[in-house]
């Protein structure tokens, strides 16, 4: 029994999905804005904080000094130990909206990510549809290429057998040959070609992928069960069967995820402004504080078996900023520029998604169509080798003629098999992007 792996692409899609390193990063960026806008609420509670002094003042004057002061700094005459405890909150009474907007750009930020973690995703499973469609097609050739190899050899070798018998000129001889070595050739560009798209493949994935004994699914197959290891047959048959489910690819730029990120962007920016033009108004903040005291000209722990109450203080402090160079009104240009170049990219982006996606829908529609045909032809293909199956079994033709009979709908039945892929892979890259696919 020869045993061999076998893929399917859902099962693949949802390999890289776990193992993406980009959606892992986005997860993060999830994170790190949510602890953002913890970080951001918190100014919106009132602060608490204990400040401890303990020190030792030397007189240098020998009693002959005064207080004295130094900006903050107050110069004391005397020689001793002084310990203070000083402990404050400060709340932030009233800031005309300052604070709330940043709340708001905060909550934008994680809305923000997580629709770029959705637009990673769509990305990462359109990477994968495209190998993967690869591995199928370069698979399946290697497979009906080696088929028709066989036949090749066959008839080269029946023809050589009549040349020298003969019964048979060496240019015909010559020309099994050639198709020989033309179809071995198209062999090792298809492995060379496997090769590469499964070392694609495998970066994604993380799974190690050998091209012998390969079996692959159709994009569209659904397995009852998933076994990793399946009896692989001498021909890789394509499953074709496209599901008729009328998918509604109803598609409104506007709606999309990418209208969705800019105008969150274009939100935030709005908020940066508003807070620019209120921080123009003053701002009030409420204060309090409570200190405890003590000194001793001798001993250090006297001194702190000395603390006591000192001082209460109560205030409001408000602070208005009459001229600072015209900063805050550079600023606020600049923001209104980048809000209209937003606007601009913004457009740019979404007549973009317009445009490729009518051309999508348009093949799509085309695709369905030649879908139905194919099949078909495949149809009248697969009885088409059959009768010429049995025409050999019964003998009722030269050995020749019927293996190159089927060699040509061989050939026909590669070419049909490749078309039916890149297809199918078409109408489900039409679901990707139209998010039927969820």
């Amino acid at each position: 029994m020869t045993t061999g792996t076998e893929l399917t692409y859902k099962q693949t899609l949802d390999t890289a999905i776990k193992n993406s390193f980009d959606l892992k990063m986005s997860e993060l960026d999830i994170g790190i804005s949510n602890a953002q806008l913890k970080a951001v609420r918190a100014d919106w509670y009132p602060s608490l904080s204990m400040q401890f002094n303990t020190e030792y003042n030397k007189d240098l004057m020998n009693g002959r000094g005064t207080y004295a002061y130094a900006g903050n700094t107050m110069i004391t005459p005397y020689t001793q130990f002084r310990d203070m405890l000083y402990m404050t909150i400060s709340y932030n009474l009233f800031d005309f909206g300052i604070q709330g907007k940043k709340v708001h750009i905060a909550k934008q930020e994680i809305a923000q990510k997580q629709i770029n973690y959705n637009l990673q995703l769509r990305d990462l499973k359109l990477k994968i549809l495209e190998l993967y469609s690869k591995v199928e097609q370069h698979n399946n050739a290697i497979n009906t290429k080696s088929e028709i190899l066989s036949l090749y050899k066959n008839m080269f070798s029946n023809k050589e057998r009549m040349y020298k018998a003969g019964m048979n000129d060496k240019l015909s001889v010559m020309d099994e040959a050639v198709k020989i070595a033309k179809t071995q050739n198209d062999i090792e560009n298809s492995k060379l070609e496997l090769k590469n798209a499964l070392e694609d493949l495998s970066y994604y994935t993380k799974n190690d992928y050998e091209i012998s004994n390969l079996y692959v699914h159709s994009v569209n197959f659904e397995p009852e069960t998933e076994p990793n290891i399946v009896e692989v047959s001498s021909k890789n048959v394509i499953e074709t069967e496209i599901n008729k489910t009328d998918y509604n690819f109803s598609f409104d730029s506007y709606l999309s995820d990418e209208t969705k990120y800019y105008d969150i962007e274009i939100d935030k920016k709005k908020s940066e402004l508003s807070i620019l033009k209120r921080q123009l108004l003053p701002s009030f903040r409420f204060y309090t504080g409570y200190s405890l005291y003590g000194q001793n000209p001798n001993n250090y722990y006297s001194s702190l078996q000395d603390i006591g109450q000192r001082s209460f203080v109560v205030g409001v402090s408000s602070q208005y900023v009459f001229f600072d160079g015209f900063k805050n009104r550079a600023n606020r240009e600049k923001t209104k520029l980048e809000i209209e170049k937003l606007q601009v990219e913004k457009n740019k982006k979404l007549s973009e998604l317009e445009n490729k996606y009518k051309k999508s829908y348009k093949a799509y529609e085309a695709y369905r169509e030649e879908l139905g045909i194919n099949r078909q032809l495949l149809s009248t293909i697969k009885e088409k080798l059959d009768d010429v199956g049995k025409l050999r079994a019964n003998k009722l033709a030269d050995e020749n003629q019927l293996l190159s009979a089927k060699a040509d709908l061989l050939n026909q039945e590669y070419e049909l098999e490749q078309n039916i892929i890149n297809i199918t892979s078409k109408i489900e890259e039409m679901k990707i992007m139209s998010g039927a696919d969820l």
